[in-house]
C-alpha cells in the first residue's frame, strides 16, 4: 500500500463525520455521475447554496475522507460536491494506468461540473487536489471563480519534490521507519480485516509530521481507514500513475494565468519547507498566502474551525 509514500503528497482518509461536520438541516445527496471514458464517479452533494464549491482530496489515490468531512460546515451557506476521484474511494478502481493521468482527473472534474449544471464553481484543492484544481482551472477558467489552495503539494518536482522528502522523512524516527517497512511488507499478503488494521497503524505513523500537536489526531481522525479494502490495495496504483503523468511538472507557468482569486493555506507550524508554499501565493495575479496560528502542514486537523473561518470569509468576498 505504501501510505508513507503517498503521505509526501496528501493525508489519509478521514472519517465520515457528516453528522457533525454538515448541519443536520443541509439536504444531503450521494450517488454515481459518468467521469471520462464511461467510469463511475462517486460524489456527495451537501446544502442548498446558490453557489457551489467542489472539494478536490489529495493522493492521488485516496477519497473526499480525505480532509472532506471537514469541509462539511461550509454547507451551511453554499452546496458543497465531494467526490472520489477516479480509482479510489467508492468510484471505480481503475487499475489501467493508461486511464489513470492527470488528464483523465481533469476530464472527470469536468463531467462533473457539466452532471450538476454548473456555470461557475469555486474549487478547494488539498495538497495534490491543488494541483488537480491548478489543471482544471488552466484547462477550463472560465468555469472557475475562486481557487483554494489548502496545505498544496510541491508547486515543481525540482527542487521542491526532494526538499519536502528529505525533511519530512527525517522526522521519522528509525524505529517508526522500520514498522513501516514491516506493515507494508504484511500489506502483501493481508485479508482484508488485516489491511484495514495496518492501514490505520501506518497513518497514525506517517501522519506525525504534518501534525502541531498530535493529540488532535485522535480527535480528527479515528477512522482514518474506513474506505474499502479494494480501494485501500488500489491506492499506491492510482499514486504512482497519477504522479509518473505529471512528468517533470511545473505548477507555476498556469499559475501566473491565473485571473480569480486564490488564497493559500498553510499551517504557521508546519514541518514542509514554505519555500515551495509560497510559490504557489507568488505566481497568480491575485493571491494571498494565510498561515494558520498553532497549526502543522494539517489546519483541518489542528485547527479545524479557524480553518472553516478564512476558507469562508475568502468565498463570501473578503
Amino acid at each position: 500500500m505504501k501510505r508513507s509514500w503517498i503521505m509526501l503528497f496528501a493525508f489519509s482518509m478521514f472519517p465520515p463525520v457528516w453528522a457533525q461536520s454538515a448541519p443536520s438541516k443541509a439536504p444531503i445527496e450521494q450517488g454515481y455521475l459518468t467521469g471520462a471514458d464511461g467510469v463511475r464517479i462517486f460524489y456527495r452533494k451537501i446544502g442548498s447554496g446558490s453557489d457551489f464549491v467542489v472539494f478536490l482530496h489529495g493522493g492521488p489515490g485516496l477519497s473526499m475522507h480525505d480532509g472532506g468531512s471537514s469541509m462539511g460546515p461550509l454547507s451551511d451557506l453554499h452546496t458543497l460536491i465531494l467526490y472520489d476521484q477516479r480509482g479510489g474511494g467508492r468510484s471505480d478502481l481503475v487499475k489501467d494506468k493508461s486511464l489513470l493521468t492527470v488528464a483523465n482527473d481533469v476530464r472527470d472534474l469536468e463531467g462533473l461540473r457539466l452532471h450538476f449544471g454548473l456555470q461557475k464553481m469555486a474549487l478547494i484543492g488539498l495538497s495534490w487536489g491543488s494541483g488537480l484544481a491548478a489543471l482544471y482551472a488552466d484547462a477550463h477558467p472560465e468555469h472557475v471563480s475562486r481557487i483554494v489552495f489548502l496545505d498544496p503539494m510541491p508547486v515543481a518536482r525540482n527542487p521542491y519534490v526532494k526538499e519536502r522528502s528529505d525533511k519530512i522523512r527525517s522526522l521519522v524516527s528509525s524505529a517508526d521507519n522500520k514498522r513501516i517497512m514491516e506493515l507494508e511488507k504484511r500489506d502483501r499478503t493481508a485479508t482484508d480485516d488485516q489491511l484495514v488494521a495496518n492501514c490505520r497503524e501506518e497513518d497514525r505513523i506517517s501522519f506525525k509530521p504534518y501534525l502541531y500537536n498530535f493529540g488532535s489526531y485522535d480527535r480528527g481522525r479515528q477512522d482514518a481507514c474506513d474506505d474499502p479494502p479494494a480501494a485501500i490495495r488500489n491506492s499506491a496504483v492510482v499514486g504512482e500513475a497519477i504522479i509518473d503523468s505529471l512528468g517533470n511538472f511545473d505548477f507555476r507557468p498556469m499559475l501566473k494565468k491565473l485571473s480569480v482569486p486564490v488564497l493559500v493555506i498553510e499551517g504557521e507550524r508546519t514541518n514542509v519547507p514554505l519555500d515551495s508554499t509560497r510559490e504557489w501565493a507568488n505566481a497568480p495575479r491575485k493571491a494571498r498566502l494565510l498561515l494558520i496560528r498553532n497549526s502543522g502542514h494539517a489546519a483541518f486537523v489542528d485547527q479545524p474551525e479557524i480553518l472553516i473561518r478564512d476558507v469562508e470569509s475568502f468565498l463570501g468576498g473578503e
